[in-house]
């Protein structure tokens, strides 16, 4: 995931250009004698590039071993009083597999109005509901999970075109969402068969969530248009200081189930574990798998480190591995990454996949021995 820096400053940016491209101006200066000003306005801004190089060993069809993505993300949220705000994230895309194809995507831009206890917001945004790391059956509105990559390390996903309103009291939040996939274009990656499927529908969904008893729970509810009525529940558990158990439970046609822990050792060592099971239906099934292939069941394993040593030159390093397998035809992709930072605004990493299995296994079918990815990140 690109993690970004943010900035503060207090008065409206001079320029915005858009093409891939956010450069924001100089903040204007601020009268002394008008302090209150200052306390309603609040613009912050971000920004982060990236270049990823990606080589493919062991090819067995005929597409470019060399794939090269060049990223810029520019984004800032733009506050006046605590009531508005406004906020837009793009992303400038230049890839390159033997010919170059360049694209822009708005990964969020939406208003938010706050009334008390109301918040209500217009345009796309990014919302996550399902509690999975890896894998989500609640997460009905949720960018789609990609189990080898589930921090979304080059940051692509982007939200759904949707009209929200949240109600939160103590520990009661209510959220109501419509959320319209006309607006989605085919380069979406919420329109990628790999990742879906079925196509995306207009999706009316409703959400109750509540503390209780140490409990984070939510229950959901909803439509698609054209569909079928599907509701599920998500709860999350911590137990003292290194223990978190969540799960998930849904009926989409079928029942979709998600169980999933994470322990941190005393010494900062992640361990995550998930099983999850969807049914065999368009919406939940894999499009490398066949509709005869039938119920099937998952299993992710992650370890992780942050900041190897506290000792000079180590706690720039980040380790991680994980393991994603398919239990009913046992293919699986092994994850090894890799971070380097260096300073506040520069990092490297290295990202590796080797999935393994027969020819007609899930991961089996992948045209490659291994993905291994290099890149460079700059953030502002």
């Amino acid at each position: 995931m690109i993690l970004v820096a943010k900035k503060r400053c207090p008065l409206l940016p001079l320029t915005v250009a858009l093409g891939g491209w956010l450069a924001f101006g100089s903040c204007m200066a601020i009268a002394q004698d008008a302090p209150d000003l200052e306390s309603r306005r609040d613009f912050r801004y971000s920004f982060a590039a990236i270049d990823d190089v990606t080589n493919l060993s062991g090819l067995q069809v005929p597409i470019p071993m060399i794939q090269n993505r060049l990223l810029l993300e520019p984004a800032f949220t733009y506050r006046w009083q605590p009531r508005w705000s406004f906020a837009s994230s793009l992303i400038g895309l230049a890839y390159t597999d033997g010919n170059t194809h360049t694209q822009l995507k708005v990964k969020e831009t939406y208003a938010g109005l706050s009334a008390g206890d109301y918040d209500f917001t217009v345009g796309r945004r990014i919302v996550r509901w399902g509690t999975g790391y890896a894998f989500t059956a609640a997460g009905v509105l949720d960018p789609p999970r990609v189990a080898t990559d589930p921090n979304d390390r080059l940051n692509l996903n982007e939200g759904r075109d949707m009209v929200k309103a949240d109600w939160v009291h103590g520990p009661h939040a209510i959220t109501l969402a419509w959320s319209t996939a006309a607006l989605e274009g085919k380069e979406s990656n919420l329109n990628d068969p790999s990742l879906h499927g079925t196509a995306l529908r207009d999706t009316l969904a409703f959400r109750y969530n509540v503390l209780v008893h140490g409990f984070d729970a939510a229950l959901i509810a909803g439509d698609d248009r054209g569909g079928e009525a599907f509701g599920g529940l998500t709860f999350t558990r911590v137990f003292g200081q290194a223990w978190e158990l969540h799960g998930e439970a849904t009926w989409r046609e079928h029942a979709a189930i998600l169980l999933g822990g994470k322990y941190i050792t005393p010494s900062g060592i992640s361990f995550i574990a998930e099983f999850y099971t969807p049914p065999n239906t368009p919406f939940f099934r894999s499009s490398t798998l066949s509709p005869l292939a039938g119920r099937q069941h998952y299993a992710f394993v992650r370890v992780a480190k942050s900041r190897l040593r506290e000792l000079p030159g180590w706690k720039q390093w980040d380790l991680a591995g994980s393991l994603v397998e398919n239990v009913d035809d046992r293919s699986y992709t092994a994850v090894f990454d890799v971070e380097r930072r260096f300073g506040n605004r520069f990092s490297t990493y290295v990202h590796v996949e080797a999935p393994a299995g027969r020819k007609s296994s899930e991961y089996g079918v992948t045209p490659y021995v291994a993905s291994t990815s290099a890149g460079i990140r700059f953030q502002l």
